[in-house]
């Protein structure tokens, strides 16, 4: 096939924002998707009139690369309350962000959750994170795990374990809090900035809002089902060639891998293997009558006992009632710990559902099971271990890797990725 000054592989957030970036530098490009969708890990789709997420995301308002690529009022989004309501067996003690809620802040002390030492370590950290200067760089590491960080600043086990552990392990996909401290620190300054948002159509209209951003004339520049099967130099050693899984050859002047850590892996076998966090999400529809009151609020509810399977639970007909037909609510549950994740479909909704009868009662027989969402690889794992493995993004003369093993497992980590290698990539070809 004929050529492009820049060839990208992977179609998901990273691959899209890169496709962007050379449009907008006027660089002719070519984009190989292996599937027949655009957007990665990041999808929705609609089931018996419900939007339903490939596994429960949300979107944080403080995401600066989302304003690059995205004008927020298209995207259409709601936020979720700025508070949790945490499960400690027998009923619901409510956590909220200091700053945005003092009033509920305040009650959290008088609901055993906080102790006065909790709250004398939460404020620093919620006023640094909130306007801390410079904001912490998600790339860096620190080195220590961020359980170390909590009890180093002084947050006790318990609300470690029952607010922390939850919370973040939620965020992270992993419930053991030894992912490095510096990523968590980033996060923890996002929430602090922002609100967590859900998209009106889904966090799939991130995708479709990025492939809008093209224009018309170059969506032929998205070449769908078409996987990289091997990469090469190119004759004489300029430039690189990209064979596809149709058994065509591409041949470019920059090439850019912007596919998850396990395909990039198959194309470059000297990258470092990568751990990775998993997800089961499930989906369950109920009579909004019928629908147990914590649910009914748009706020997240967490298991603070560690006992699970479910680690937090929200309902997203609480932010976009639309989301399913009028009536009716949906409950999704999200579990992270890797040996309920193994269990079978069945046995793991039997599970949940009788999590959610001690939560909520014998209501929950009514439930209607939608959908159960496996996600092997939602997440690379963020150990301090781990990170010492991400691959540097220029990988050689003309080659560049992206995505969100690169820099930090989001989806701002993945615009972000994909925008610096497709900078860098144009700017090589300005300066050849």
């Amino acid at each position: 096939m004929g050529g492009a000054q820049v060839l990208i592989i992977g179609g998901g957030v990273a691959g899209l924002c890169a496709a962007i970036v050379c449009e907008r530098a006027r660089v002719s490009w070519r984009l190989l998707e292996s599937s027949e969708r655009i957007g990665g890990r990041v999808s929705s789709r609609i089931q018996d009139g419900c939007t339903i997420d490939r596994g429960f995301a949300v979107l944080l308002s403080s995401y600066s690369e989302i304003a690059r690529f995205i004008d927020w009022n298209a995207l259409d989004v709601r936020a979720l309350r700025a508070s949790a309501r945490v499960w400690t067996g027998g009923r619901f003690r409510t956590i909220a962000h200091p700053l945005a809620h003092p009033a509920a802040g305040v009650a959290g002390l008088f609901s055993g959750l906080l102790s006065v030492r909790d709250v004398a370590a939460l404020l620093p950290m919620a006023v640094g994170a909130a306007w801390g200067v410079p904001i912490p760089d998600p790339s860096a590491r620190r080195s220590i795990s961020t359980e170390q960080l909590l009890f180093k600043r002084g947050v006790t086990r318990n609300l470690v374990d029952s607010f922390f552990r939850p919370f973040f392990g939620g965020v992270f996909l992993d419930p053991t809090l030894g992912y490095d401290a510096a990523p968590f620190e980033w996060r923890l300054a996002m929430f602090a900035r922002g609100r967590a948002t859900l998209p009106r159509r889904g966090m799939g209209a991130i995708a479709e809002q990025l492939r809008l951003a093209l224009p018309e004339h170059s969506r032929d520049c998205l070449v769908m089902r078409c996987g990289a099967q091997g990469i090469e130099s190119g004759p004489n050693g300029a430039g690189w060639l990209v064979r596809d899984s149709s058994g065509g050859t591409h041949a470019a002047k920059q090439v850019i891998v912007a596919c998850d850590a396990l395909s990039a892996r198959k194309l470059l076998p000297a990258l470092p293997a990568r751990r990775w966090c998993s997800t089961v999400t499930l989906v369950w529809k109920v009579k909004s009558a019928n629908c147990p009151p914590p649910l009914r609020r748009p706020e997240l509810l967490l298991d603070g006992t560690g006992r699970g399977p479910v680690n937090h639970a929200v309902s997203p007909t609480s932010v976009w009632p639309d989301h399913a037909p009028l009536g009716e609510s949906l409950i999704s549950g999200s579990v992270i710990d890797p040996a309920y994740c193994e269990l079978s479909d069945a046995d793991l909704e039997a599970r949940c559902r009788a999590q959610f009868t001690a939560w909520f009662g014998s209501g929950v027989a009514e439930w209607k099971h939608m959908a159960t969402e496996r996600i092997a690889q939602a997440l690379p794992r963020q150990h301090p271990e781990d990170l010492a493995l991400r691959p540097i993004m220029h990988h050689a003369e003309g080659f560049w890797i992206a995505g969100d093993h690169v820099s930090d497992g989001s989806i701002e980590g993945a615009m972000r990725s994909g925008r610096q290698a497709a900078e860098s990539a144009c700017a090589s070809l300005r300066c050849a």
